[in-house]
């Protein structure tokens, strides 16, 4: 019994050590086309305007129908690459595939649900493949992410440096089955005055 725990156990850590060795076989990068915006309160302070925010998705998360600000607009793409020496096959979009932001710095970040309808069918992801070293690009036009794109709404509640990460949930095939999760490094975001 104690040499099968051994041998269990020297299988976990080599198993460990060599996948904390091996790279990912695919990057997610969050790519800031436009790294400088511009703070628009809507005529409210940073602090009026971050209390505002703050309060409207406290109401959404307790069930309340509340009217967020528009979506913000940006110029971000999410880049997944290949790192292997071999054509890879992704599955990407579709219902499973969701990419998920995370603001930090700056005045602080605000995120809520979005109140918008989706159609009730299931939407099948698309197989991409991709040559070593090549990418697929998901372009970012209004700061939203989760269901579809714009199931929540993201924030930033002043002038600041920020750091932006994204995550993305990649399908395993093209029956849209949960595969892995990728996280991006953080990217640099300036809002100015």
């Amino acid at each position: 019994m104690k040499a099968r725990l051994f041998a269990l156990a020297a299988a976990v850590l080599l198993t460990g050590a060599a996948s904390a060795d091996d790279k990912a076989p695919v990057e997610l990068k969050v790519v800031a086309k436009t790294a400088k915006y511009k703070f628009d309160g809507g005529g409210k302070t940073a602090e009026e305007y971050k209390k505002h925010l703050e309060d409207l998705a406290a109401k959404a998360k307790a069930g309340e129908l509340v009217q967020p600000p528009k979506a913000l607009a940006v110029d971000l793409v999410l880049t997944l690459t290949n790192t292997t020496k071999n054509d890879i096959t992704i599955y990407v979009g579709g219902d499973t595939n969701q990419y998920t932001f995370e603001l930090t710095g700056g005045a602080g970040a605000v995120a809520m649900q979005n109140p918008v309808a989706f159609t009730a069918d299931f939407k099948l992801p698309n197989a991409v493949t991709l040559a070593p070293g090549k990418s697929h690009e998901i372009p970012v036009k209004a700061f939203a992410d989760g269901m579809r794109g714009f199931s929540r709404l993201v924030f930033w509640t002043g002038p600041g440096e920020y750091k932006l990460t994204a995550k993305y949930q990649l399908a395993k095939n093209q029956d849209g089955e949960k595969g892995d999760e990728l996280k991006s490094a953080a990217t640099a975001i300036t809002i100015e005055k």
